[in-house]
């Protein structure tokens, strides 16, 4: 029996994940394993008797995810196959049996009071046509898309039929006859017969508007339902058609906001959770594992708050909506009398920033034995929004947002703290001789401080009162893509894969970013709206070890000639590089290969007037991209023997997931860690020792790192995930127990950055006679009531104000 004593600002949900593929892949690189339970099966691009079941492993995973409280979990095949076969729905505990069955929802159910349910997958769009038509096979269009969809639905119909004309004539039948012939029975078709009977949940892969009524168009030709649109990203331009062209209410599973990391994600909206919900269409939250990290499922939820899906339907979304298209929700999915004892103690309001588990219950067994001091406790964590100054308005976001404009001038009053630079604080906690304002003309900066007076004129300013509101700098954001590539699987959109360098003599060969930069596209408009007023990109690569220089830019300029001769932060930032299994090719097949190709080719070119010769003698960093602690060591003795021979290595570490154990040699060797993702995770085989946080760990990789004075930075995983970047800092401060505090979490996306890649942004500062070059907010930006109110910079002569995001 689950009975505990929890403080009064506890709170309890349980969380269902609508789809992941955990379970089915191993820690990359691991291929062999993987083709062990390959998901696309190329023989047949049509497996719906493929099960899930067959393949899954959960004894290594299961920890790691219910660390970040999704308790259930429908683990569907993958969508390169038209129909992809039958998922699976586990409970996210471990059983000391090691089953898979006895990990199924369905375990131990009583089929006579309770139905048991079967969940398949489909896929339509881009993925099965690009896999099957790149190897000159049907589908190559959307066209032989729908053909195929049809002749597969028509043969398990027909089956059906069959069956059903057969137990019509056994009926008849009296009782000394029998049939000549066996029950009409086919394996292959055996799933879709059950679609068609209505005993499976379909959930199907579709982003676009045409795939998704296509798609509604089958099931009403073929009388079958949809459980659930995956993705969907385009699922709010068309909701009249989702809603009111079948009986059912069909579940919209997608992503509170990643987007354009393909051409049929490239018109998502952060507007679009609202625009469903207010036609009354059911909307799940879910991870894609390992597309999304399964742990932070509950971000999803905060986002989509944040972006107006509101509080109730945010929590619903991981909660009951899940539970409802699962078939599940007389179970699971809810607090009440008869439903499984599964749920979560929190350490804060679930949708706040960083929200931690103290403690999961699955079927009433605690998960970590948390004490029941700790689960008593009445001082828990406090986030963002209870520090503000209670003499400070709450922002009321039910408001109708105020529509986004430019100016050249502005006055900001009443601004709660500055952030300068790492040395310089402006807090108005702290000032008892008046308000702290900025004004701003015609783009300059003109006064900052306590003794700004009321310029002249004042009507052409916009006047803007943040009620205590912070002031940043503008945050630099070290991207996979940005300014080389508008739809990374798009190559028409990019500037391309470059050429892996292996020769020590071809200097001359290396590649500059610069030459590449495209401005004016979506995901700098989005970045810029963000904060991300200046982008580091390096050239885009694959395989291979030496990638080439990476360059420093605004991210809302329209040219490298635009208004601002500065909008080039700087040509040449640093030589990119890249070690690890991921990145083995046929030249090079060995780990160890590449680390001897970078000495020696900084070895050979140490007196050399090249980009070799300059990252060999310091006067350019070597960032070098890799995660494990051994490879990392290996770099740390490389850097030594550098030295050794004359040289004075600028090394930084990019990715850096097991940077931690090595964090004292790190600092003593004045190496620098840019963290890609901000929150690592075990996803490589040689990252196994994440640091992931609590409840599973005491501390985190960042905190340790940040303790020891090694120089962190922040970076950006993915193409889509820019505007996180701030909630990424936050999450790092707030769950690191007062080891670091808000301006260290600043540095970590700012003026860290600068100094590791020697960014000279001074004329950007936040200094009287500056060009203006900062972000304002109507309160703390790690509240995720926040909202930014004003960006300045970043490339532009105007200021924006009341950002939206599209």
């Amino acid at each position: 029996m689950l009975k505990k004593n929890l403080s009064r600002q506890d709170l309890l949900i349980c969380i269902v994940m609508l789809l992941s593929n955990l379970g089915l892949f191993y820690p990359q690189p691991m291929t062999r394993t993987k083709l062990l339970i390959q998901l696309h099966l190329m023989f047949a691009l049509k497996t719906p008797l493929i099960q899930v079941i067959q393949g899954l492993e959960l004894s290594h995973l299961v920890v790691l995810q219910l660390h970040w409280r999704s308790m259930f979990d429908i683990v569907l095949p993958g969508s390169a196959n038209l129909i992809g076969g039958e998922g699976f729905v586990i409970k996210m505990r471990s059983v000391d049996t090691l089953s898979v069955d006895d990990m199924g929802i369905n375990a131990n159910i009583d089929p006579e009071k309770e139905r048991a349910w079967r969940w398949l997958k489909m896929a339509c769009g881009e993925n099965p046509k690009r896999r099957y038509g790149s190897a000159g096979r049907m589908p190559s269009t959307r066209l032989g898309e729908a053909w195929l969809f049809r002749k597969f639905f028509n043969e398990a119909r027909t089956l059906m039929q069959k069956q059903d004309d057969w137990c019509k004539a056994a009926e008849k039948l009296n009782d000394d006859e029998q049939l000549n012939s066996y029950f009409p029975e086919e394996l292959r078709l055996e799933s879709l017969v059950a679609l068609l009977r209505g005993d499976v949940k379909l959930n199907v892969h579709c982003y676009e508007t045409y795939d998704i009524e296509a798609f509604i168009r089958h099931s009403l030709e073929f009388n079958f339902t949809i459980s659930a649109l995956h993705h969907a990203l385009d699922a709010y331009r068309i909701p009249e058609i989702i809603k009111n062209r079948v009986k059912n209410n069909i579940t919209i599973a997608t992503f509170s906001n990643l987007w354009g990391y393909k051409k049929e994600a490239f018109q998502a909206s952060t507007k679009s959770l609202k625009i469903l919900a207010d036609a009354q269409i059911p909307v799940a939250l879910k991870s894609d594992h390992d597309i999304i990290n399964a742990q932070t499922l509950m971000f999803e939820a905060s986002k989509a708050n944040y972006y107006g899906l509101g509080e109730h339907l945010s929590l619903a979304a991981v909660t009951s909506v899940p539970a409802k298209a699962l078939g599940l929700d007389h179970r699971i999915g809810h607090i009440s009398k008869g439903y499984d004892a599964d749920v979560v103690v929190w350490d804060s309001y679930p949708l706040d920033l960083g929200a931690t588990p103290l403690e999961v219950y699955i079927d009433g067994i605690p998960q970590f034995n948390t004490s029941s001091y700790i689960l008593g406790n009445d001082t828990l964590k406090k986030s963002p929004s209870n520090n503000i100054n209670p003499s400070i308005p709450k922002s009321n976001f039910t408001r109708k947002p105020a529509k986004s404009r430019l100016t050249s001038s502005v006055v900001l009053k009443n601004v709660g703290k500055i952030f300068v630079d790492k040395d310089h604080i402006i807090d108005a906690t702290s000032s008892t001789q008046g308000d702290i304002n900025i004004i701003v003309k015609d783009g300059i900066v003109e006064c900052i401080g306590i003794n700004c007076t009321e310029p002249d004129h004042i009507s052409s300013y916009e006047v803007i009162d943040l009620n205590g509101g912070y002031v940043l700098p503008g945050f630099i954001g070290v991207t996979p893509s940005l300014g080389l590539s508008e739809i990374d699987s798009e190559p028409s959109t990019t500037d391309g894969i470059v050429t892996a360098v292996s020769n020590p003599n071809d200097a001359e060969k290396i590649i500059d970013a610069i030459d590449g930069l495209k401005l004016g596209g979506k995901h700098l408009e989005v970045a810029y709206k963000a904060g991300i007023l200046t982008a580091v990109t390096a050239p885009l690569s694959s395989k291979g070890v030496f990638i080439g220089v990476s360059m420093a830019f605004e991210t809302d300029g329209n040219s490298v000639l635009d208004y601002d001769p500065n909008s080039i932060v700087k040509e040449h930032v640093a030589l990119h590089a890249q070690i690890g299994a991921e990145f083995k090719y046929p030249t090079i097949p060995t780990v160890s290969g590449q680390i001897a190709l970078i000495r020696k080719t900084l070895l050979k070119n140490l007196k050399q007037d090249n980009i070799f010769g300059r990252a060999a003698r310091g006067d350019i960093p070597l960032v070098i991209r890799t995660h494990s602690k051994d490879e990392i060591a290996s770099l740390i003795r490389l850097k030594i023997q550098i030295e050794n021979n004359g040289g004075n290595l600028n090394l930084v570490i990019l990715g850096g997931t097991e940077a931690h154990m090595l964090a004292v040699e790190l600092a003593k060797h004045k190496i620098p860690v840019i963290l890609i993702p901000p929150r690592p995770t075990p996803k490589l085989w040689t990252a196994q020792h994440a640091l992931t946080g609590a409840p599973i760990t005491n501390t985190t990789g960042i905190d340790i790192l940040h303790a020891n004075k090694v120089i962190v930075g922040m970076g950006v995983i993915e193409t889509g995930l820019e505007r996180n970047l701030i909630w990424d800092a936050g999450w790092a401060s707030i769950n690191s127990k007062g080891g670091i505090s808000e301006k260290d979490s600043f540095g970590f996306i700012s003026w860290n950055l600068e100094e590791i890649f020697g960014l000279n942004r001074r004329n950007r500062r936040l200094m009287k006679g500056n060009i203006a070059n900062f972000i304002a907010y109507d309160g703390n930006p790690f509240d995720m009531n926040t909202r930014v109110k004003i960006v300045a910079g970043g490339g532009k002569s105007k200021i924006l104000i009341d950002p939206q995001q599209d």
